[in-house]
């Protein structure tokens, strides 16, 4: 009776063994046969995306890996640009007239350039002048002729804007610090005397492109110099004096490309 149960024991000891041994080897076969699962992302300071050198690139003062750049449509570096002008005084209190001008321009790049300039002006006695002479007398001024000069342009803003939600117009604004020879003509009774003066100007100036080769062009050019000043009256009191002028020129134009 001992002996069978030890047999039967066996048996199912066996029996067991085979059991997980086959099972193992099934799953040893199914794992070679399947692709492994792909790894689970590791997850950085609890699943949270490490945003660090982000937030360093974006407080940084100077970007230096990254530059916006928009291109012209209308260019102007390495090219000439000739302008023809016509305009008027601004805040002159005893004359008044036209002025008509010229200049040449280089364009190193499109940010500098360089520009030559001639201007004429027909000075005339304004209405309160005219009126001071009806009653015999003048005031003492002179009048404002010629003008030849040089200038430095620096052209800091180029944008475009929307005109009537129909178009784009695209236009730059520079800055000329400039140099040159101003001409007058005293005011005396006995007959007008010219005279030259060096004179400093700063000119602001507004072109809108409409083609490749043109732009209309705004200028607003301001003007000082020193001049002699002599009493209009020819009599033993007569007097000089030196003043500094300023004078303001409001003139439009057109530039042409080449």
């Amino acid at each position: 009776m001992l002996s069978l149960t030890k047999i039967a024991s066996r048996s199912l000891v066996t029996a067991l063994a085979l059991t997980v041994g086959l099972s193992a080897h099934a799953q040893t076969k199914a794992s070679r046969t399947q692709p492994a699962p792909a790894p689970a992302p590791a997850a950085t300071q609890g699943d949270k995306l490490d945003v660090t050198d982000l937030e360093k690139k974006y407080w940084a003062a100077k970007d230096t890996d990254f530059n916006v750049v928009q291109n012209r449509l209308f260019s102007k570096e390495h090219r000439l640009a000739l302008t023809l002008n016509y305009g008027m005084y601004v805040g002159e209190p005893w004359s008044e007239g036209a002025t008509a001008g010229a200049s040449l321009n280089y364009f190193f790049s499109e940010r500098y350039g360089i520009e030559a300039a001639y201007s004429q002006t027909d000075s005339k006695d304004n209405e309160a002048t005219q009126e001071i002479r009806r009653q015999g007398g003048a005031p003492n001024h002179n009048k404002m002729k010629d003008f030849y000069g040089v200038a430095f342009n620096w052209v800091p803003f180029y944008a475009k804007v929307s005109v009537l939600n129909k178009s784009i117009m695209y236009f730059d604004m520079s800055i000329s610090p400039g140099v040159g020879m101003q001409s007058y003509e005293q005011q005396l009774e006995e007959g007008n005397v010219s005279k030259q003066a060096v004179a400093f100007t700063l000119d602001v100036t507004q072109h809108f492109f409409l083609t490749k080769w043109m732009a209309l062009r705004l200028d607003y050019k301001n003007r000082w110099w020193n001049q002699d000043v002599v009493s209009w009256r020819n009599n033993a009191s007569r007097s000089t004096t030196s003043d500094l002028n300023n004078t303001g020129l409001l003139m439009l134009g057109a530039t042409f490309y080449w």
